[in-house]
């Protein structure tokens, strides 16, 4: 990966963290959008780019286990992150050991996102048979985590965390990605290590991103907004004409 790619991941973080500096207001029907869209980019790329790419090869009929594996992994994860992955706003859960498991969960899910990242392009590329400088999935993981900065950066200026403390945890949100990746390029070596990592983490993103698009609005059953539904078409057309 390039340092430029490192860093992308780094600031989409960065930036949720500032918005929330910005905006200390937590505005729940602008996240909700915001999610929308996300998981709709994600559910796009699942679909036409990385579940090809993980089953392209015949010898990958271990990647279905994965995949199962990761859907399960992400619902343990999100006992201790109390699904702020889906922008979910806890500000009555953020004194002594609950926030630091819900930075921990956090951080063990980046980190996950990361380790195959780093091999993505020959994945992509083999499930297309061609190549494209454009990384859908980091750019999925980007725009997935802008949301989930800000609501972890909301929650700890709403309990007025000292600056020091504040940015120290988001940094450390913030490298846990770019660790992933640069662990993955060192550890996972050879394609088939890359498909099975890849299937856990699309098993821990369909978790995510069904969640979010499958929830409704609040005081209302089975029925989604405008504005929701046209982030969703628009998250979803936008991984279509990215192909």
């Amino acid at each position: 990966m390039s340092a430029l790619e490192y860093s992308i991941l780094f600031l989409a973080v960065i930036l949720g963290g500032g918005i929330a500096v910005l905006s200390p207001n937590y505005q729940k029907n602008q996240v909700s959008i915001i999610l929308s869209f996300a998981a709709a980019y994600l559910l796009g790329i699942i679909a036409t780019h990385l579940l090809p790419g993980v089953f392209f090869a015949a010898t990958t009929y271990h990647a279905g286990l994965f995949l199962l594996g990761g859907f399960l992994i992400q619902l343990l994860l999100e006992n201790l992150s109390q699904g702020i992955e889906h922008g979910h706003f806890h500000k009555e859960k953020t004194h002594g050991s609950q926030f630091y498991a819900i930075l921990l969960g956090l951080c063990l899910h980046a980190l996950m996102e990361g380790l195959p990242l780093s091999g993505y392009q020959e994945l992509n590329a083999q499930g297309h048979h061609h190549h494209t400088d454009f990384n859908h999935f980091l750019a999925g993981i980007a725009i997935h985590h802008i949301p989930a900065a800000y609501v972890l950066a909301l929650l700890m200026r709403t309990h007025q965390f000292p600056k020091g403390r504040f940015w120290l945890f988001l940094l450390v949100f913030a490298i846990m990605t770019p660790l992933g990746a640069w662990i993955g390029e060192h550890l996972l070596l050879d394609m088939d290590m890359v498909r099975n990592m890849m299937a856990l983490v699309i098993g821990s993103l369909l978790h995510i991103a069904t969640t979010i698009l499958f929830e409704t609005e609040q005081g209302h059953y089975h029925k989604v907004s405008i504005w929701k539904l046209i982030a969703i078409m628009t998250g979803i057309g936008l991984s279509l004409i990215s192909m």
